[in-house]
């Protein structure tokens, strides 16, 4: 958040930021009102934003409610840490029952992000029974409310946790890294979801039966998990490929993922990796994993700079994948067909995408 100061350097109106100053110098409650009531019309809303997070942090006006009323409406993640920190750490001054803190976790249930859930986790532990009272009821109905402001991949029958949250194709583009190698995928703490797309006779199987297997699915075939969706969606042609029909989003444990990336082998020669030839051919021979860094794509098919990783499972390794690494398998190819008439009719701003970000190790 920002500080006075900073205020100062990226707020245009400099008579609004000198009157600002002076209402939080003042510690009067009845110039916050006064202050309201100026032009705000060449304020950026990224601007009134850190003016009211600023002003929700002091404790001596009683406009708190309205704050959190208006947070919840702007749904910026910006204050998801300052909505956190004034319900733990109670320093915001209410009523007995605590209003504002119940519109707080309100906010941070409208936000919707993996770190409002967190948030919303950590007060649902408060000795302070009410406060845990709150955010309980907003963690048992998070995944209906996001569902209900479609923030959700459309599903029936699926486990709670298992859902996919999804965002505009714009704000996704704001977050993801322009050039570089990462590890992108959507992801909660403990898990991270893969994507692979086959024929609907090996998509059946494995949704009916929550792991691979059946007569078309071959055990000693290689078999390539990439954790981006756009990367799937350009590889499988959304869902239109033959034989890539259906889009499978399989869920695993961090740690699994993980350990198939320690047996990763890059599918071509670096030099700079394994010295010599005969290192790399060594590393081929003995490990059942293979890596390739290949540009990624936007939703029309249009090459990165950005390279996006996919995951080739084989032996050993590919049957830990089917049967032990695996947490949950969902079809999500109606998703897909929905999202790529988008596409097709170039109407971007209407897209939605899984909401990714970038694996930390």
């Amino acid at each position: 958040m920002c500080s006075i100061s900073c205020l100062h350097d990226i707020m245009k109106n400099q008579y609004l930021f000198e009157q600002f100053d002076s209402m939080l110098k003042s510690k009067d409650p009845q110039k916050v009102y006064e202050f309201y009531q100026l032009d705000f019309s060449e304020c950026t809303e990224d601007d009134i934003l850190q003016m009211e997070m600023k002003l929700f942090e002091q404790s001596w006006h009683t406009l708190h409610d309205e704050l959190a009323s208006s947070f919840q409406i702007k749904r910026n993640p910006l204050v998801v840490q300052l909505l956190c920190k004034s319900v733990l750490e109670e320093t915001i001054p209410e009523l007995e029952y605590k209003p504002v803190s119940r519109k707080c976790t309100w906010a941070l249930a409208d936000i919707g992000t993996q770190e409002a859930f967190d948030c919303l986790k950590a007060i649902a532990q408060s000795k302070d029974e009410t406060l845990a009272g709150y955010a309980q009821k907003r963690i048992l109905q998070w995944e209906d409310e996001l569902e209900r402001k479609g923030q959700l991949i459309p599903a029936s029958r699926v486990p709670f946790g298992k859902r996919i949250r999804i965002e505009p194709y714009s704000l996704y583009l704001e977050r993801m890294p322009k050039t570089g190698k990462s590890i992108i995928g959507f992801q909660t703490e403990d898990e991270i979801v893969v994507y692979q797309a086959y024929k609907p006779s090996i998509a059946h199987y494995a949704v009916e039966n929550q792991t691979f297997g059946g007569k078309d699915f071959s055990f000693n075939r290689m078999s390539w998990i990439k954790p981006n969706f756009l990367w799937m969606m350009f590889r499988c042609g959304w869902a239109e490929k033959e034989n890539q029909e259906r889009v499978l989003a399989i869920w695993l444990k961090k740690r699994a993922f993980e350990q198939i990336l320690n047996e990763a082998v890059l599918s071509t020669f670096d030099q700079e990796t394994y010295s010599t030839h005969e290192n790399w051919q060594k590393e081929l021979s003995e490990k059942n994993v293979r890596v390739q860094w290949d540009p990624d794509h936007d939703p029309q098919g249009n090459k990165l700079d950005r390279k996006a990783i996919q995951l080739g499972l084989k032996g050993e390794t590919l049957h830990f994948f089917a049967h032990e690494a695996i947490q949950y398998i969902e079809d999500i190819t109606a998703f897909v067909k929905k999202q790529n008439l988008y596409v097709i009719r170039d109407e971007l701003e209407k897209l939605w995408v899984p909401s990714e970000s970038i694996m930390k190790f």
